[in-house]
């Protein structure tokens, strides 16, 4: 018996370890999936501008998570588990702002006092891309993603992409990292990524999008 678990641990060993070959990077990291808060990294997720809720109107479609509790929760507007995350253009508080974006910190809150909060800076330069799925109330919602690193002088985006439009089925976006060094962003010191999504991308009040499943990925 002893005998035949040393080779099986022997046969493991020889399939497991490649000289030279580093195993040390996940394929794979969520960075937010939504099904509770903050986002899977640590890091606050935010609305902002035209997105910003009327939190005392819950009948009104509004930006937040999209959860079972939301009036006229349908499932066909989670494209895994049980949430998401919806954005509203200009229904809000704020129907007059010109610009809204929605954002994910890129690391864990280390210190939940200050504000604005500080975070972590995410190293991302070992993955090949960032991933998220997307689907439109109506399709042909217009978005853009932008991005901060720890070198920003403010909040502001230091970069944005072209993402393609929603349609009304869920399509997955995907954004090379390569993409993002050429866009001058340090991708060992990430500490924001976000979608526009006000009319300053060419949004109208009430234009829906939902949103789910932001991965960094090596596939």
């Amino acid at each position: 018996m002893k005998a035949q678990t040393f080779l099986i641990a022997a046969i493991t060993a020889v399939i497991f370890f490649v000289p030279g070959q580093s195993f040390s990077e996940e394929s794979i990291t969520v960075i937010a999936d939504f099904e509770s808060h903050p986002n899977n990294l640590g890091g606050e997720v935010g609305v902002y501008g035209s997105l910003e809720p009327n939190w005392e109107d819950k009948n009104t479609p509004f930006s937040w998570y999209y959860a079972p509790d939301v009036p006229g929760y349908d499932m066909k507007n989670v494209h895994s588990g049980k949430q998401s995350f919806r954005l509203v253009n200009a229904l809000g508080s704020k129907k007059s702002e010109t610009w809204g974006s929605f954002s994910i910190d890129m690391g864990p809150v280390t210190d939940a006092v200050p504000v604005p909060k500080k975070v972590k800076s995410k190293d991302i330069s070992g993955f090949k891309n960032i991933e998220f799925w997307v689907k439109g109330e109506n399709g042909g919602e217009k978005m853009e993603m932008v991005l901060r690193d720890s070198h920003a002088p403010s909040y502001m985006p230091q970069a944005k992409i072209s993402v393609e439009s929603a349609t009304k089925e869920w399509k997955k976006i995907t954004i090379s990292v390569a993409e993002l060094r050429k866009s001058g962003i340090d991708v060992k010191s990430l500490d924001n990524i976000g979608i526009a999504f006000g009319a300053d991308v060419g949004n109208g009040p009430g234009a829906t999008v939902y949103l789910d499943d932001f991965i960094l990925s090596n596939e």
